[in-house]
């Protein structure tokens, strides 16, 4: 039974054990297994350290007290990957870089992403996974066709020019997203900005069933301690099932897998003298493979709480502090998306969703990265309407004679 007084933390990983499943094989009713390439190994264990490195940014950015956090940092990083195709120079490097992609060529990445995009959802019949993506643009604006070739040959994007002035654009992108994750997440955009260009969209959607499904009727109220002296009433879950899990002085880790051992949700549990926060910010890829590694098979009476809730999120800033910032700024190079045209990121934007119950887990991520153009910088003024600084000087010596400020010239 477990009934440590600390908070759960939750990281809900795609690609979690992805790099070990190398074998090819299909059995019957069990779906099949990934074939991953060596350098598609790498790109996994890069992969995931863009998870890790994104969550502990958002981690550390949520300060506000008791707010549950949840993301796709895959879902992330298939937009990027699309957009990464429109960079160049600094800007690509720096893109791979953020995504932990660095010393991978494009078409390796673009190779890797294709083959996580066909076959994931593949792996497991009684398991739904969807992985979506598209990109919409202005109407005239002139995209270089390999550009778009590349996003749909390799991430099977779905590409449309749309009147960025109707508003009916906005909820045609919307029901897309709201459509791709089965309603999970209605909407990705508000509105469309004047100098918006084009939208690179990717959705995400998972539900599968746990593999021992948990018997609702011994769910029961039990306390949930969000901190060591405040505990809330919570509905847990009660089951005598096989996980995994790892112990030591920071953390208890537990692996609930889903059917046919496809998938599973790993839940990290801070030990005790340990806040959540502080073990978000020690998780890196060496302690990650060394939990994963240290899993031992148990068999016990476990509970566990059922949560459902909604994340959304601006990475404009966590993006930036991994390193490419020069994706948001005036020196961005998209030119391969457009050679003339003087092209940034404006926004990066992530919703998620996530259930867990008896029977299993259902998620949904969707993230849009906004393409706008470098506003044109103000024309000179010449009309002094301002209040403003005067003086008067000698000009071949440049001795200031006399100097004033004028803040209302009619002011006698």
């Amino acid at each position: 039974m477990v009934t440590r007084k600390t908070p759960l933390i939750v990281l809900f990983l795609f690609s979690i054990g992805l790099a070990s499943c190398n074998k090819a094989g299909v059995a019957p009713g069990k779906g099949q297994d990934l074939v991953l390439s060596p350098v598609e190994q790498q790109e996994v264990a890069a992969d995931n350290a863009f998870t890790l490195k994104l969550f502990k940014n958002l981690d550390s950015a949520n300060t506000t007290a008791n707010v549950n956090l949840f993301a796709s940092p895959l879902s992330v990083s298939f937009a990027l990957g699309m957009t990464s195709n429109g960079s160049n120079g600094a800007t690509l490097t720096a893109m791979q870089k953020a995504t932990s992609f660095a010393g991978f060529s494009l078409a390796q990445q673009n190779s890797y992403y294709n083959n996580m995009i066909t076959n994931l959802p593949k792996l497991d019949p009684t398991t739904t996974l969807n992985i979506a993506n598209s990109i919409w643009y202005r109407q005239g604006f002139d995209v270089l066709p390999q550009f778009l070739q590349t996003n749909s040959n390799y991430y099977h994007a779905e590409v449309q020019a749309l009147n960025f002035n109707n508003p009916s654009s906005v909820l045609t992108i919307n029901n897309w997203v709201n459509k791709e994750t089965n309603g999970k997440i209605p909407t990705i955009i508000n509105s469309i900005s004047s100098l918006d260009l084009m939208y690179l969209v990717n959705a995400i959607y998972f539900k599968s069933g746990w593999k021992e499904k948990f018997d609702a009727s011994k769910t029961s109220k039990l306390p949930f301690y969000v901190t060591d002296n405040s505990p809330i009433q919570a509905d847990f879950m009660d089951g005598d099932v096989d996980y995994k899990r790892y112990d030591d002085n920071t953390v208890h880790v537990f692996e609930l897998p889903y059917a046919n051992d496809k998938y599973s949700m790993v839940i990290l549990m801070p030990a005790a003298g340990t806040s959540v926060h502080q073990l978000a910010q020690q998780i890196d890829s060496s302690k990650w493979k060394t939990w994963m590694a240290g899993l031992t098979t148990d068999k016990s009476d476990l509970k566990l709480p059922k949560f459902q809730f909604s994340y959304g999120t601006n990475l404009n800033g966590a993006l930036g502090s991994l390193g490419m910032g020069i994706a948001f700024s005036d020196d961005a190079d998209f030119s391969l998306i457009n050679p003339t045209a003087k092209l940034h990121i404006s926004a990066v934007i992530h919703k998620a969703f996530v259930a867990v119950d008896e029977s299993g887990t259902t998620a949904a991520a969707a993230t849009v990265v906004a393409i706008t153009a470098t506003a044109p910088a103000n024309p000179p003024p010449t009309v002094i309407d301002h209040p403003f600084i005067f003086a008067i000087r000698e000009i071949s010596s440049g001795l200031i004679l006399f100097t004033g400020t004028v803040s209302n010239p009619v002011s006698q």
